[in-house]
């Protein structure tokens, strides 16, 4: 794992660190600026990017947390086989599934949301506003 300057990360992660990376979220993002029910929020929706990196996408598995002008954004990638279609509806909590099918929804609720899925890989894209 490798932290940048400023309290912001970058590292690539798996299975066994999940617990580790939402701890570093935390302090980072708390250092950066957010607190309280944004603070917890924000965890939260990263860590469910995390969580769907690691059960659904395959390595490398990177998380990326930056400043950009008074946004805090965390990015989470992966080389898995994208997201389909039919689980892209961020806006509707889905039914369809039996367990499972509503993390776009839920950081779509938490935070602004992007999605970049392809064969290749996913990028999801997190930004709040840092106040």
């Amino acid at each position: 794992m490798r932290t940048l300057t400023g309290g912001l990360l970058s590292l690539e992660f798996d299975r066994s660190t999940v617990t580790r990376v939402r701890h570093l979220v935390t302090v980072s993002a708390h250092e950066a600026g957010l607190d309280g029910m944004a603070l917890e929020d924000f965890v939260l929706a990263v860590h469910e990017a995390v969580t769907n990196a690691v059960r659904y996408g395959t390595p490398p598995r990177d998380i990326t947390l930056y400043r950009e002008k008074s946004s805090l954004v965390c990015e989470v990638s992966d080389s898995g086989p994208g997201i389909p279609p039919e689980a892209l509806d961020k806006d509707a909590a889905t039914t369809r599934f039996d367990f499972g099918g509503r993390g776009l929804w839920l950081m779509n609720r938490l935070a602004d949301l992007s999605v970049r899925t392809g064969p290749r890989g996913t990028v999801i894209r997190l930004c709040v506003l840092l106040v």
